[in-house]
């Protein structure tokens, strides 16, 4: 019996010894604001040590939703409270911007090696693949010793060989690792082309200053380095020879520290055509070992912007180009952490021809940016005449760094025309907001004064300064947004006054109506083009005639008769100096007056499509209105909530239904919920991944929301321009008025 007793104790004892573990490694997380410094396992709780990095002054919140899952079993070990802080309660950083506290949950197993720490209602919480196993020091992968990105030492930053756990870059090219091995002081790593097979050997002799000798297929070797220099080199150019030229482009990369458990397999690149306001967002295909690749269409350089995890990486590219990116994760989760988009993802490496100026775009913007807050607080504090003083500084200061910067890339005239339009669009696009929500707070303020006093044409002397005849104007990362400002600025509305409107009561037929709407949008036109004249000092400028063919979307949808809406498109082209707007135009014309007559498109066939008829199977034999939205989206939440009445008009109704799709990354959960619960109750009602929605936006082309669509009984998808508000009047005429 005694012995039996000493057993039991000793098996006890070891059951119920403590253990500590200083900064366990890990393999993904999905936010930095929340470090594990140490976790102490004890026979009552499982302390977690957390070292929070933060913004001074900003919030954090510890939930009871969180738990620890052993990563073998499945098996879940709640939350029992904390130390250091307050449970589901505000407690703001302080000053230093970093605090620690403690969490306690269950005691775990002692044969439990590896955990995660997961919040359901956290997205910055998770922590995967916690090791609870002291690190043995032993035999080391040589491909530890290589690993990273590795840069030219004779040419500042060009980036030539990254090597990583089951991938590697060489060449404008993605391989696949297929073996390494020591041969001495040297590495060799054999790779695998991921597109045509081919093998390739590299072989690294590291040096003792960190430097390495790199041989590929046992050619000559060159030293490089992993460190990255400040500035950029670009290679000579005179600029753009053929500039406006539709061709593919291809980006490709690798994220490092990416895991699929992180909540996402894709990005997204929103594209649009700034001539005809269409947009074609188009889906980056994350592979599980961190691979990307998306391949789109463009018609002329571009600056843009790939959104991998919610941030915005910068890129340029041009027609017919191959350009391959390595993104650091641990570099998104810091600009989340500093609640910045420009914060600077100073990781984030090129290679192809276009890389030196993708290393210039993604370094300008930081630069040359004014803060949201302080313009929300100008608008309301100063009249248009004391912001353009309070905003000149900044200007010159603007200038003053592209004057640098044009020092260093003057060889690249590419280079130049990029810095220069991409000052003149920022100053020309703060200059333009100033001005676009005071109307908006003078209605919400009535009394405030400021807000009164209107602008004279001297605040548009700036728009004298902008090269609005220059085509490299739109390769900005911005440039749609300026162009929306420019197009609708206030003194075009004095355009609305000048017209003088005719009796239209004798007009009977629609060809007579539709002539009439094309002369009176003729007359606008002109009445406008002498504004702008006025203002840019410039008769006609190229922006101005892209603001034209895009205001030409909407008015080809008042314009029914074919005839008169090809003999209004001929008008136009008459006014356009470059020919890709005049094919433009012409598009636009096909779009809203197709010759073939059809007023419907059937899906292609695909991934996105699959998604969708998943998701319509459910209502056959209807004409379903799909609304895209999001929680996180006013004009969308307004469009719900004015179609409330109709709803219940047409509930139940045999031949028609109103849907709603929602992702997970523009609605979250809780928030999705409640919405759904108090103004879509008992409506059709689908909250897909964002994957899924991403696909979506993609096969329907929308980069913003709300945004509708109609399917017709037979799965097409028809032409109509309808919307929250239109829908009432085309369900009245369509339906004769009943159910």
């Amino acid at each position: 019996m005694r012995i039996i007793t000493l057993c039991i104790l000793f098996m006890l004892s070891g059951m119920l010894a403590a253990q500590t573990i200083d900064n366990p490694t890990f393999k993904a997380r999905s936010g930095s604001i929340r470090n594990i410094s140490r976790i102490e396992r004890t026979p009552k709780s499982t302390r977690v040590y957390i070292h929070v990095i933060f913004r001074p002054h900003w919030w954090i919140m510890v939930q009871e939703s969180s738990y620890l899952e052993d990563a073998d079993t499945g098996e879940k070990y709640k939350f029992k409270g904390t130390e250091g802080i307050e449970t589901n309660k505000k407690v703001y950083m302080p000053e230093s911007g970093e605090m620690d506290y403690v969490i306690l949950y269950e005691p775990l197993p002692k044969e439990t090696r590896t955990i995660h720490l997961l919040d359901p209602d956290g997205i910055e919480s998770n922590t995967y693949d916690i090791s609870l196993v002291p690190q043995k020091v032993g035999k080391v992968n040589p491909l530890e010793s290589i690993k990273g990105n590795w840069f030219s030492t004779e040419q500042p930053n060009k980036w030539e060989f990254g090597i990583y756990d089951s991938i590697s870059i060489m060449q404008n090219r993605i391989y696949r690792n297929e073996n390494i091995r020591k041969k001495g002081k040297r590495i060799e790593l054999t790779m695998k082309d991921k597109q045509d097979g081919t093998i390739v050997s590299l072989l690294f002799t590291p040096q003792k200053n960190g430097d390495c000798k790199i041989s590929v297929n046992h050619a000559a070797k060159a030293v490089y380095t992993q460190k990255r220099s400040l500035t950029s080199l670009v290679t000579a150019d005179k600029g753009y020879q053929d500039f406006f030229h539709t061709d593919s482009a291809l980006l490709q990369g690798y994220i490092n520290n990416y895991d699929p458990r992180l909540g996402f397999e894709t990005g997204m690149i929103y594209l649009s055509d700034e001539m005809t306001r269409n947009d074609y967002p188009t889906v980056i295909q994350i592979n599980p070992d961190g691979s990307f690749h998306c391949k789109f269409f463009i018609k002329h350089p571009v600056c843009q912007f790939a959104t991998i995890g919610n941030s915005w990486i910068p890129f340029y590219i041009e027609p017919g180009e191959t350009l391959t990116m390595c993104i650091h994760w641990e570099d998104i989760l810091a600009q989340r952490r500093a609640r910045e988009s420009n914060f600077p993802l100073k990781n984030t490496a090129y290679i192809g021809k276009c890389a030196s100026l993708s290393y210039l775009a993604n370094n300008l913007k930081k630069q040359i940016t004014y803060n949201y807050n302080d313009l929300s607080k100008s608008q309301k504090t100063l009249t248009p005449n004391q912001f353009k003083e309070h905003f000149r500084p900044f200007t010159i200061q603007w200038k003053q760094i592209g004057d640098s910067l044009e020092h260093i890339y003057g060889v690249s005239e590419k280079a130049t025309s990029l810095i220069r339009n991409t000052i003149s669009q920022e100053i020309g696009e703060t200059m333009l907001n100033f001005l676009m929500s005071r109307p908006y707070y003078a209605r919400q303020d009535s009394t405030n004064k400021v807000l009164k006093v209107q602008e004279d044409n001297s605040y548009y002397d700036f728009l004298k300064e902008i090269p609005a005849n220059d085509k490299t104007m739109l390769v900005g990362p911005n440039v749609n947004i300026f162009i929306n400002r420019f197009e609708y600025m206030n003194p075009l509305t004095k355009a609305y006054q000048l017209i003088r409107m005719q009796n239209i009561n004798n007009i009977s037929t629609q060809t007579e109506i539709d002539k009439y709407t094309a002369d009176l949008n003729k007359s606008m036109r002109l009445c406008k083009d002498s504004i702008i004249n006025v203002l840019c000092d410039k008769a006609n400028p190229l922006l101005w005639q892209i603001s034209k063919v895009r205001k030409l979307k909407y008015e080809l949808q008042s314009i029914k008769t074919d005839k008169v809406a090809r003999e209004y498109v001929e008008g136009l082209k008459k006014e356009m100096t470059e020919p890709v707007l005049i094919t433009a135009a012409e598009e636009l014309l096909r779009e809203s007056h197709p010759e073939e007559g059809k007023m419907s498109y059937q899906l292609p066939e695909g991934k996105a499509t699959d998604i969708f008829r998943n998701i319509i199977r459910n209502h056959p034999g209807k004409v379903l209105f799909v609304d895209f939205w999001a929680t996180t989206c006013a004009p969308c939440r307004g469009g719900i909530e004015a179609t409330a009445e109709l709803r219940k008009k047409y509930k139940n109704h045999p031949e028609f239904q109103f849907i709603y799709i929602s992702g997970e990354k523009e609605s979250p959960k809780t928030a999705y919920d409640q919405y759904v619960e108090k103004h879509l109750k008992g409506e059709a009602c689908y909250y897909v991944t964002g994957t899924e929605f991403n696909y979506l936006r993609q096969l329907f082309q929308f980069n913003g929301i709300p945004h509708y669509e109609l399917v017709e009984k037979d799965g097409s998808i028809s032409k109509e321009n309808l919307d929250s508000y239109n829908i009432k009047q085309y369900l009245e005429k369509r339906f004769n008025n009943t159910k």
